[in-house]
């Protein structure tokens, strides 16, 4: 039996090392797409036989019942189910269950309870053991095995992962699914207190109050793996779990363009690229090595792609803030701004060059009232911090990630309750009216737009004038009706939902859900900025450079 179990791992082994060498751009002599073929085939026929030995197996340890059928002569349940379907899906799904629970007899599996060879199951080193010695290696740096196997318990792979249901990342197609499984094995123990003082002999500590300061943390264990932050320095080591007191802890970690989740962790597949079974005391391979030294210098420590193999695949078509940017609509927005501030330098030298205007005052009359004065300037000082606090997200820059999300978050509920009160406002004491265009719209905007491209240099004056009853002439009822009713309806919904996630479905438009509302969002925030630069500008084109800005201080203006 053992003779089989051998050369079942053997010739298993042998063709993913087949394979591994069929993707290198260096064969070795003979046929090997032939020899590659032989082993596939041997390997598939000893799986089919592997699956049908281990159906007998599951005819009882299938059913999930068995757990509570069969205890100890003390009365303790034993854990004797495994889920067909979780084990057909894991690594091990090709290999004969009686490969890791061989029987003391070849009658031994005849009667229950049944006889084993041994008193544990086989350990992971014995088909593991060359392959994997990086991974042990590892291992015993990690504070794992510092502070547990110290203190004289057992800790092993099975510690950590489950034989009969472990899948490798890479090769699972919900990435979700595959940190959600990652992340069990943690909390099997860090967050059960059955697991956590079986392994250290202390009480349950609630790990996920140690996370406080992590917004909206159930999100977080739900989007990252606890390795992403308690793993080891290094790309690859995954394996090293770090002393909490030797984790990052600060936002930027991830929120960052040097994420450590694109940095850091599933960046290589090594199991799967060229050479990678070579030097690993497998088999003899001093000749391969020696022919092919510099391609396989070349594929060590190599990434497979510019954020790694798995990490490009989390990352595509999703948001994450600080991370996944709009390098696109960046350079739309700075083009389009440079554009804009460079129209506005002209404009500005050729007024200084030009006549100003000459006005004789009449009486004084109020042109702001209250209520709109107390609006205005709430409004800028939320819109600067808001400004700033979404720049310092969106390029991770000026402030630490953490401060920025919070302030941002806050102020911009501010904002959408104040706009809210705005809107009532209107409404209830007919301000709204505005607003709206009047009848002489068309030939008031064309005049208009005649003085502040040509008038305004001459010395002639606003047709506008000033008027408390036409507080916005018709140039700024163009901008300011759909920036007020359009366009800080969009920002303000894109960005409550992006603070409520929940709410955004998972595609719109034929993307993921997050990355199209964070463009809205983002795009929406330069749109409003564009527009404060212009209103900026045009505040400046009173009678001084300070009559506006003084009058929605004061309210008042003279006609």
């Amino acid at each position: 039996m053992l003779t089989k179990q051998a050369s079942v791992c053997l010739v298993l082994t042998l063709a993913l090392f087949m394979a591994a060498l069929s993707v290198s751009p260096v064969h070795a002599a003979g046929d090997t797409t032939a020899q590659s073929e032989q082993l596939y085939a041997k390997a598939a026929q000893l799986r089919q036989g592997a699956l049908k030995q281990n159906q007998k197996c599951f005819s009882c340890h299938g059913d999930a019942e068995i757990t509570t059928r069969w205890v100890t002569d003390r009365g303790h349940t034993l854990q004797l189910h495994v889920d067909e379907v979780d084990y057909r899906n894991s690594v091990h799904s090709g290999q004969s269950c009686q490969s890791c629970h061989a029987g003391a007899s070849e009658d031994a599996f005849a009667s229950a309870p049944h006889k084993f060879k041994n008193k544990k199951p086989m350990d992971c080193q014995s088909c593991h053991g060359n392959y994997f010695k990086d991974i042990y290696e590892q291992v015993a740096r990690s504070y794992h095995t510092k502070a547990i196997v110290k203190k004289g318990k057992d800790f092993s792979c099975a510690s950590c992962h489950d034989a009969h249901t472990f899948r490798l990342p890479e090769r699972t197609e919900d990435i979700a699914f595959g940190i959600a499984d990652t992340n069990e094995r943690c909390f099997k123990c860090h967050s059960d207190y059955r697991g956590y003082q079986k392994l250290t002999d202390k009480k349950l500590l609630d790990q996920k109050m140690g996370h406080w300061f992590l917004p909206s943390k159930e999100k977080h264990f739900e989007a990252v793996s606890c390795v992403a932050c308690h793993g080891g320095k290094e790309g690859t080591e995954r394996h090293v779990i770090m002393e909490a007191k030797e984790t990052k802890v600060n936002c930027e970690s991830c929120h960052s363009q040097s994420s450590a989740m694109t940095t850091k962790l599933n960046k290589y597949r090594s199991e799967q690229r060229a050479f990678s079974m070579v030097n690993k005391g497998l088999f003899d391979d001093a000749e391969l090595q020696q022919k092919n030294s510099a391609a396989i210098k070349a594929s060590m420590g190599e990434a497979d792609s510019e954020l790694g193999f798995m990490n490009s695949r989390l990352l595509e078509n999703k948001y994450v803030i600080g991370i996944t940017q709009t390098p696109w609509l960046n350079a739309k927005f700075v083009q389009i701004l440079a554009a804009m501030l460079l129209l506005i330098a002209v404009h500005a030298v050729l007024r200084m060059m030009g006549t100003k205007a000459v006005y004789a005052h009449g009486k004084t009359v109020t042109m702001f009232p209250l209520a709109v004065r107390l609006w205005h300037w709430i409004n800028a000082l939320l819109f600067a911090i808001l400004i700033i606090s979404g720049f310092a997200m969106h390029f991770g820059v000026a402030m630490t990630f953490d401060s920025a999300q919070s302030t941002h978050a806050y102020f911009a509920i501010g904002l959408a309750a104040l706009w809210a009160l705005y809107m009532l406002y209107l409404l209830l004491t007919g301000q709204i009216m505005q607003y709206l265009p009047r009848a002489d719209f068309i030939s008031a905007s064309i005049a208009q737009a005649k003085y502040y491209m040509l008038g305004i240099y001459k010395g002639q004056k606003n047709p506008a004038g000033h008027d408390p009853a036409k507080r916005l002439n018709p140039l700024q009822q163009s901008a300011y009706l759909p920036v007020l009713f359009m366009l800080f309806p969009v920002l303000i919904a894109s960005g409550l939902a992006l603070f409520i996630p929940e709410v955004i479905p998972p595609e719109l438009m034929g993307m993921d859900g997050k990355r199209f509302v964070s463009l809205v969002h983002t795009g929406a925030a330069f749109l409003m900025i564009l527009f404060i630069v212009i209103h900026l500008y045009l505040c400046t084109t009173g009678e001084s450079v300070f009559t506006l800005v003084r009058s929605m201080v004061t309210g008042k203006m003279k006609k």
